[in-house]
């Protein structure tokens, strides 16, 4: 196919192959890898639109000067504004009998499978978790703990700003990173393409709704089940709550408190 930049990311997506080949799944998938950055915040969904719509353009065009009669790929798939709640949540017992089965994730490459360990634990956002660095990550800390902080990148909101406790799976794995993920820094749309793949490919997402950014989701559930306090999940998750700030928060001996209640239990080999 040729390569511009919208060729590119397709490419990178759905492998190099010729056009005539294309179907309708790598259009979904296309579809699917601009929704995650929607959803993560990373970017609106007229551009992703835009992007896709280009695209088409390009196809139809193609299809019609070389008499290709190729499919519509992208037909029905625009974006209409997702927000964070069209991703489903994991059940818990499918996080830790599944997702973090022993040799389950064998199949991503080392950091990729990582990095799902540590957002399944933190509920962190995919872009927060890998720019995590040597600065950001506390592990010899009396409570071991990653910051969430500029750190010469823009957040996504100033209540983004804030300290997790690291426990269960998520202190095993960054004990292994403490310079965190420099392959993946400033990459979540990659990761999130990688990994989205990989699940799919090997039948680890219920539905087209579940994806790895329904780990964060997962993770606000699990925390109002055991009755977390909204102020204190709201810290965790870096929600902003629209309220006047008052104190300093709920400290680090607080949310580990309810961090360990949720804990999962990490794979015998990371």
């Amino acid at each position: 196919m040729a390569v511009g930049c919208g060729w590119c990311e397709l490419v990178d997506l759905i492998g190099d192959k010729p056009v005539i080949e294309l179907t309708q799944d790598d259009g979904i998938d296309y579809s699917e890898w601009w929704r995650e950055r929607v959803v993560a915040g990373e970017i609106n969904a007229k551009s992703a639109n835009k992007s896709m719509g280009m695209l088409s353009r390009m196809l139809k065009d193609m299809s019609i000067r070389r008499r290709l009669n190729l499919p519509e790929i992208f037909k029905g798939l625009r974006l209409r504004g997702e927000t964070e709640n069209t991703r489903s949540p994991f059940d818990p017992a499918f996080i830790q009998n599944v997702l973090l089965g022993d040799g389950a994730l064998d199949g991503l490459n080392v950091e990729a499978r990582h990095a799902v360990y540590m957002l399944a634990e933190t509920g962190l956002r995919p872009s927060e978790a890998l720019n995590l660095n040597e600065n950001t990550i506390h592990l010899n800390a009396p409570i071991p703990y990653v910051e969430i902080l500029p750190d010469g990148r823009v957040l996504k909101t100033e209540d983004s700003r804030r300290e997790v406790p690291l426990v269960g799976v998520a202190l095993a794995v960054m004990k292994k990173r403490h310079k965190g993920f420099p392959e993946y820094r400033d990459k979540s749309a990659t990761l999130s393409a990688t990994v989205n793949k990989f699940l799919l490919a090997h039948g680890m997402r219920p539905t087209r709704l579940h994806s790895l950014y329904s780990l964060r989701h997962s993770f606000k559930d699990r925390l109002v089940a055991v009755e977390a306090p909204d102020s204190l999940i709201d810290n965790l998750m870096g929600h902003s709550t629209g309220k006047s700030k008052y104190g300093k928060g709920p400290p680090l001996e607080l949310k580990l408190k309810f961090l360990e209640l949720i804990a999962f239990k990490p794979p015998s080999r990371l």
